[in-house]
């Protein structure tokens, strides 16, 4: 049995954030395991962000100013720099470094991506960062030779290399969701204590509901403020679907997501595009729509999202960049289409094959549940820790 204190700057609800669902359900699948878990937070969380997990400690991190007794931080001139860069003061610093001691944890897991200044004051303890994904790779795959408003993506993919380098040395521990991103973090960041730790899907939470079909109805959700997912967006709007109303002038795509930008905005209201903001929970609604699209272009790690399609038993069609860190990808249950012809003619088979639709979206189901479990993720985690605590004794 491990006591691990995760820290974050706040465990929102609704999830609408990989970080905050991987976060919550890490942890609800370690204590299912038998370990205990603590939380530490900026922002104290809502009653229904933590409801359904058992935690054996939970603090909020002090107030911007506000005095605070702890170990004094350990950090480099440069792991300085990033701490100021991200706005982190050292009375939470210290503050995390204590609350170690209180819990007498025997590792502290930041998550996001702002978090590794929180490291700088825990002693004596396996310190462990929950990436998930490697940001240097994340923002690089954004770039576009031949789209100019893309190019800021370098900028920001060089500064968040330094700052992983930066601080390998405060890390026993990074976990990431796929191989790409361990290789990443390996040859970015110089880490080489890095597991592969895949994503996994609440399958009873999202199981599927009985729901009424739209007529040659397609979907796609997810943050909407996020580079991957405009982008994804921009294309299949603007390559794809003039292709599938050519064919099906009534077609509709329903967007459902947090936070839309004006780029996302733009792409709506029009065509037979309807866009549904802020939806707490999207479950009934996707059950209503008969496919569901994710045409990835860039980024990395595992989508959060093909996860739950596949747990509500709905038929998929994506990129290949969509089955990124997928175990044993489910390749009777997904279509993968490339060019936007192959896209139309994946939607139209589906709209109008009943059999195919149910056939596809029963096998994503059976696959996820067996490769795509918390459990076997936490278990994964546990087996990295027990190694770097034999090493750091």
């Amino acid at each position: 049995m491990m006591r691990l204190l995760f820290v974050k700057d706040s465990l929102n609800w609704p999830r609408s954030s990989g970080h905050d669902v991987h976060c919550f359900h890490m942890m609800q699948a370690l204590a299912r395991l038998g370990h205990e878990v603590g939380l530490l937070t900026a922002t104290e969380p809502l009653p229904e962000a933590i409801a359904g997990l058992s935690l054996a400690f939970q603090r909020a991190l002090p107030k911007p100013g506000e005095a605070c007794t702890g170990p004094a931080p350990s950090l480099s001139w440069l792991q300085k720099k990033f701490q100021s860069y991200w706005g982190i003061e050292e009375n939470r610093v210290r503050a995390v470094g204590q609350s170690a001691l209180d819990m007498n944890a025997d590792a502290v897991v930041v998550v996001g991506l702002n978090v590794l200044p929180y490291l700088g004051a825990v002693k004596d303890r396996l310190r462990v960062w929950y990436a998930a994904d490697e940001w240097f790779w994340h923002h690089a795959s954004q770039v576009r030779v031949f789209r100019p408003r893309t190019w800021s993506e370098m900028k920001h993919a060089l500064i968040k290399g330094l700052y992983e380098r930066a601080y390998k040395s405060l890390l026993h521990r990074v976990w990431v969701v796929t191989d790409a991103d361990r290789r990443a973090m390996r040859t970015v960041a110089g880490v080489r204590g890095t597991d592969v730790v895949p994503n996994g899907v609440d399958a009873e939470h999202f199981k599927p509901l009985e729901a009424p079909q739209q007529e040659r109805s397609c979907t796609f959700w997810g943050r909407l403020d996020f580079g991957p997912n405009v982008q994804a967006l921009e294309w299949f709007c603007s390559r794809v679907w003039p292709h599938v109303r050519a064919e099906s002038p009534d077609a509709r795509f329903i967007v459902y997501g947090f936070n839309p930008t004006p780029a996302v905005q733009l792409l709506t209201g029009r065509d037979g595009i309807e866009l549904v903001p802020d939806l707490p929970d999207l479950r009934a609604a996707v059950a209503h729509q008969q496919v569901v699209v994710f045409p990835f272009v860039s980024g990395g790690g595992i989508k959060n999202k093909f996860l739950e399609a596949a747990a509500m038993g709905k038929p998929i069609v994506c990129s290949r960049v969509a089955l990124n860190g997928l175990r044993k990808p489910a390749e009777s249950g997904v279509i993968v289409a490339r060019t936007p012809e192959e896209w139309a003619h994946s939607l139209k088979e589906l709209w109008t094959n009943s059999a195919k639709r149910s056939a596809c979206g029963s096998a994503l189901r059976v696959w996820v549940i067996e490769h795509h479990s918390w459990a076997t993720t936490a278990r994964i985690a546990v087996e990295g820790l027990e190694k770097a605590r034999k090493e750091a004794r």
